[in-house]
């Protein structure tokens, strides 16, 4: 009786953990994780499990920078780093 209660718990613990990443996504653009009704844009991008499979935005940075889908990301994330580059070779 006690063994199926323990495999419940624990079969509900290995779900649980394994959709994480899908619950709280990672923003490609500010690197912050949160709730997902707070991510505007959510795609999977490759089979990896975890928060390498999927590239998300939240509403706020989708706001802030105009992004409506991937392509604009990736062109944001190019210029960023850009302007990074400057910045280091400045000084």
């Amino acid at each position: 009786m006690y063994i199926w209660f323990y495999f419940c718990i624990l079969a509900f613990t290995i779900l649980f953990l394994l959709f994480i990443p899908d619950m709280f996504p990672k923003c490609s653009c500010c690197l912050k994780k949160k709730f997902r009704p707070f991510i505007r844009i959510h795609m999977a991008v490759s089979m990896n499990p975890g928060y390498g499979g999927s590239r998300s935005v939240c509403v706020k940075c989708c706001r802030k920078y105009d992004i409506k889908d991937l392509k604009e990301l990736d062109q944001l994330i190019i210029i960023k780093r850009k302007l990074k580059l400057e910045s280091l070779t400045k000084d």
